[in-house]
């Protein structure tokens, strides 16, 4: 297996998951900020969280480069963790 390959691996695997984790935890606290109820907020955006994890691990398996894959997962998850960061202070 060659380290592109692994490499591609980790992205689409782990990668996706911790994408997909701050997502639905920017997601839900959005959702609380603007009044939702709580237990319905998270229940909702971790049903649709499945769905973002496919999604986010078919687009890296699919992209052109590796460095592409790496780029756009990094890309996407630097906001969302900004946003978890910037809602968790209360």
């Amino acid at each position: 297996m060659t380290l592109r390959t692994c490499s591609r691996i980790l992205a689409g695997t782990l990668g996706a998951y911790g994408l997909t984790a701050l997502a639905t935890v920017a997601v839900s606290r959005v959702l609380i900020r603007l009044g939702a109820d709580p237990v319905e907020a998270v229940t909702g955006v971790t049903l649709a969280s499945f769905a973002l994890f496919a999604g986010v691990s078919m687009t890296i398996f699919h992209a052109r480069s590796t460095a592409r894959a790496w780029f756009w997962l990094l890309a996407l998850t630097l906001p969302c963790g900004l946003a978890v960061l910037a809602l968790s202070a209360e």
